[in-house]
């Protein structure tokens, strides 16, 4: 037999649970337990091995699958992203939840401006309130993530970065080696912090001034949909705010990669410190043997 895909659905299995299947299945079995026979069950089966790879293998009985698959599908990733607005919505400062509430009205006064339209621009107010619902959840997303950084603005101090790395400029120029790569190592990390600090100054930054844009853009539209009745209007306007805003959330998906510190390894190549391997080996003494000389060697702590 050969093996479904991944994203193939199961027809034989999505015709076995059909509904008049399964009525079929519970008659014949009501009938063996009357009769006291498994002539119904036996003729029963027949019948399903018969008629279930012909519904299976048919492509109107298909597409119906695939229709239905497709649907549940988006309707399961609707209820996700409603779970996670409302959880996004319940972790933002008070004052944030009242922005997003009066951009979300702003929306609905826009949509309900053109609701009385005729059936010919339907096609087109829908379109219109595929735009706003992308945005108003955009702008969610964006505002959370600000949530984010001052969390973290909150826990880092770059000029004490700045004066710290100062620092281990001047003790890096005497010391022993050992002890200086391990320093030169710490100013590394430090340096990585720096420029974390600063993509992530650069994000806030671009965060404020696109969800500014995205809340001012359909307040003016809100304003406009009282007086242009001709929804292609604004929808056109949309097309670029939407652009603009689907390029920001690229970047802040690109930017944001810097919060993932697992990807980051600490050693910038050089020896872990603490290894076995990054102690520099002692001389031994003249007529010592290799395992006195080893228990001589200096320990690293930590």
């Amino acid at each position: 037999m050969t093996p479904v895909p991944d994203d193939e659905p199961n027809y034989l299995a999505h015709a076995f649970k059909l509904q008049y299947n399964i009525i079929g299945l519970g008659t014949a079995l009501g009938f063996a337990v009357l009769s006291g026979s498994l002539l119904p069950l036996i003729v029963a089966a027949g019948v399903e091995m018969v008629v279930l790879p012909l519904l299976a293998g048919n492509p109107r009985f298909q597409n119906v699958v695939k229709a239905t698959r497709m649907a549940e599908r988006q309707e399961e990733a609707q209820n996700r992203e409603r779970i996670e607005a409302r959880d996004m919505l319940r972790s933002l400062p008070e004052d944030e939840r009242r922005r997003y509430q009066d951009l979300s009205r702003v929306a609905n006064e826009i949509r309900a401006n053109y609701r009385g339209l005729d059936s010919t621009s339907q096609v087109l107010l829908d379109e219109l309130v595929r735009k706003l619902e992308f945005l108003l959840s955009f702008y969610l997303r964006m505002r959370y993530s600000l949530a984010r950084y001052d969390a973290y603005f909150a826990t880092t101090d770059p000029e004490r970065i700045k004066e710290r790395i100062a620092m281990l400029d001047h003790e890096l120029a005497s010391g022993p080696e050992r002890v200086q790569q391990i320093k030169a190592r710490t100013r590394a990390v430090l340096e990585k912090r720096l420029e974390r600090y600063s993509k992530v100054l650069e994000n806030r930054q671009l965060i404020e001034a696109q969800t500014e844009t995205v809340l001012e853009v359909l307040r003016f539209l809100r304003d406009q949909s009282f007086s242009i009745k001709d929804p292609r209007s604004i929808a056109e306007q949309l097309d670029g705010l939407v652009t603009s805003a689907e390029s920001t959330e690229r970047g802040v998906r690109d930017l944001e990669e810097i919060f993932d510190a697992a990807n980051e390894p600490l050693g910038f190549g050089l020896p872990d410190p603490l290894s076995e391997s990054a102690v520099l080996p002692e001389p031994t003494a003249q007529g010592a043997p290799p395992s006195q000389a080893a228990q001589t060697r200096p320990k690293v702590t930590q």
